[in-house]
């Protein structure tokens, strides 16, 4: 089975789409909701005709709200889920993939060197030798496979 592994940018990113439907959907809601409010009458609604039925667009509107509700609830639940996913991968990271966690807490968080090592409970300038040591076994494993 090859699956594809959600990265945390990705997630992020993801996240940041679904905030923005969400925008889309609060704003629209918020308009059936201005449009539900007391404003001035209009000459043409006092006219009357025997064929025309009333409908009232205030359940018309709240209507519309409640498919809106479902949406956004099921966005927001989205993007819990996505916020879970992060918490615990960046758990599992922190627990076995140290590395890992210190790149991405470097080059994505743009934490400073005595914070990370202050996270990760480690002695001064620890986590900066690590990170070096990385990169360049990194840089190193790039020049071997280029010469292949």
């Amino acid at each position: 089975m090859d699956e594809k592994q959600l990265t945390i940018k990705q997630a992020k990113n993801e996240i940041k789409h679904l905030e923005n439907e969400i925008d889309v959907y609060l704003t629209q809601r918020n308009i059936n909701f201005l449009k539900t409010q007391p404003k001035a009458m209009q000459l043409k609604d006092l006219v009357v005709d025997s064929s025309h039925t009333n409908l009232d667009c205030f359940l018309d509107y709240i209507s519309k709200d409640e498919e809106y509700d479902f949406k956004i609830y099921g966005l927001l639940a989205s993007i819990y889920a996505y916020k879970n996913y992060i918490a615990k991968e960046l758990q599992r990271m922190s627990e076995y993939d140290e590395i890992g966690y210190i790149v991405y807490l470097k080059e994505n968080e743009k934490k400073s060197w005595k914070e990370i090592d202050k996270l990760l409970h480690h002695g001064e300038d620890y986590s900066r030798t690590k990170y070096k040591r990385h990169k360049k076994m990194v840089k190193i494993s790039n020049f071997n496979n280029e010469k292949k």
